[in-house]
């Protein structure tokens, strides 16, 4: 009894203690107009560039370009974060946050002073002449990180077209000098449609009832069939199925069958026949278990799994270890659009 209670007398005492005892403090930013080229530059030349400049990138990261600067290095940070120095790397390391990796590493460290005005030089913006217009915000020119754009191309080719989805054919066509083709025929519409949507060639009998049919709306009619299909959700699913690795045995040496498998699949099926809401449906696949909807996060455990272990405890915990990166990388290259390795 007398231990547990100096337990929680300890435990008490250490939840009241403020989180920055002991804690190294960032010297402040200075409070003037700092210029790069008179006060920044020289600061950087006689103290960093001679690991992050122009003839030596250490960790992948250089000093004197703002790209670099705004995207990192190996780190995976931005080195500065224009606006706050007290959130950028850069600074951090400077001031000797991180007692394992002090910057720079040799020699004297940075004084109170020059921390300041470099501090004060991201606070107000970080500009270096002649390299502004060169870079987008934080460098992320990657397309997973710029919003949808709602822009339709100009119609400049009579009424060709129906929709906006036209639009963007038609200026691809005229970008490469092409015009579009003539109308195809009935039984060629039929075909191409029922391959695209469904991945299987109508019958003889579909196509000569769709080629007599005069009515004007048959072409809509026979798109809102080919929709309302259950072969529409099989057919379209295989792409989704495919981007989560999906597969239906193990894989590896023996390559045993899944037999519970199909349920994740009928799932993506279902949910593309249901024409689910996409925010809906990544959601479940994230945080089913927590929403109600186990089933969806099915593609976690739909790729690789090696079921034959080894005697030895280290290899058996680089397996579990490839297990978990292999999940990591499918989320990320799912969801985000990125690719990702552990």
């Amino acid at each position: 009894m007398a231990y547990m209670k100096t337990t929680l007398a300890l435990t008490s005492l250490l939840t009241v203690l403020p989180a920055t005892t002991g804690a190294q403090e960032i010297p402040p930013a200075l409070n003037r107009t700092v210029e790069y080229d008179k006060e920044i530059r020289p600061l950087l030349e006689k103290r960093c560039l001679g690991c992050h400049g122009e003839k030596k990138q250490k960790g992948k990261l250089r000093l004197d370009r703002l790209p670099s600067l705004l995207r990192g290095g190996e780190s995976g940070e931005p080195a500065i974060v224009r606006g706050k120095s007290s959130a950028s790397h850069l600074v951090k390391l400077v001031a000797g946050l991180d007692p394992e990796l002090p910057m720079p590493p040799r020699g004297k460290r940075l004084s109170a002073g020059e921390i300041g005005l470099l501090r004060a030089w991201i606070d107000q913006g970080a500009k270096i002449p002649g390299q502004q217009e060169k870079t987008g915000p934080a460098g992320l020119t990657h397309w997973a990180f710029k919003p949808p754009a709602g822009k339709v191309p100009e119609r400049k080719d009579g009424d060709w077209g129906q929709n906006p989805i036209d639009s963007f054919i038609l200026a691809g066509l005229s970008s490469r000098g092409l015009t579009p083709s003539a109308r195809a025929d009935r039984t060629s519409l039929i075909r191409r449609l029922r391959l695209v949507m469904h991945g299987l060639p109508p019958t003889p009998a579909e196509i000569v009832s769709f080629v007599s049919d005069k009515r004007p709306d048959a072409w809509t009619r026979l798109v809102d069939e080919a929709l309302e299909s259950d072969r529409y959700g099989e057919r379209w699913a295989r792409h989704w199925l495919d981007i989560v690795r999906f597969g239906e045995t193990h894989g590896f040496e023996t390559n045993r069958g899944r037999p519970n498998a199909w349920r994740y699949r009928d799932y993506v099926i279902d949910s593309f026949n249901d024409d689910k809401p996409y925010d809906e449906f990544i959601r479940e696949q994230i945080a089913g278990d927590a929403i109600g909807n186990e089933l969806a996060t099915g593609f976690l455990v739909a790729g690789p799994h090696d079921i034959v272990r080894s005697p030895d405890v280290n290899l058996t915990l680089m397996q579990r270890q490839d297990e978990l990166a292999d999940l990591i990388n499918v989320t990320g290259t799912t969801f985000l659009g990125l690719t990702l390795g552990c």
